[in-house]
């Protein structure tokens, strides 16, 4: 699914560029990008739910189901982009690379979850 792998790049970067606005390190390593990217969205919604009222009772079990909630999102819009690529392509006569999705990023600090729209 080339999608999600473009819709990740673009949560890394959100990430890189959070951690920049705030001091935080992005952790890289060996193991790849995806575990990279797991691991330091991990660490950042630890920060979030420390450092904003999400931390009313709410423990690292929370973060581990903000990222999973996250990733299932990002899943479902690389599924509608790959069907909605395909029937630009085939009805308006575009080509792929004429297509960018861009994604936002909201983080709702009382559900401790990030929303991409």
């Amino acid at each position: 699914m080339p999608y999600l792998e473009q819709f990740m790049q673009q949560w890394k970067a959100y990430l890189l560029n959070e951690f920049t606005a705030h001091g935080l390190g992005y952790l890289e390593t060996e193991d790849g990008d995806f575990f990279d990217i797991k691991a330091n969205s991990l660490a950042y919604f630890c920060w979030l739910r420390t450092t904003s009222r999400a931390d009313n009772g709410l423990d690292e079990s929370r973060d581990a189901i903000a990222w999973k909630m996250l990733e299932r999102q990002l899943r479902e819009l690389a599924k509608k982009a790959e069907k909605g690529t395909f029937y630009l392509v085939s009805k308006l006569h575009l080509e792929e690379s004429q297509i960018q999705i861009s994604l936002n990023f909201s983080y709702d600090d009382e559900q401790h979850i990030v929303y991409v729209s």
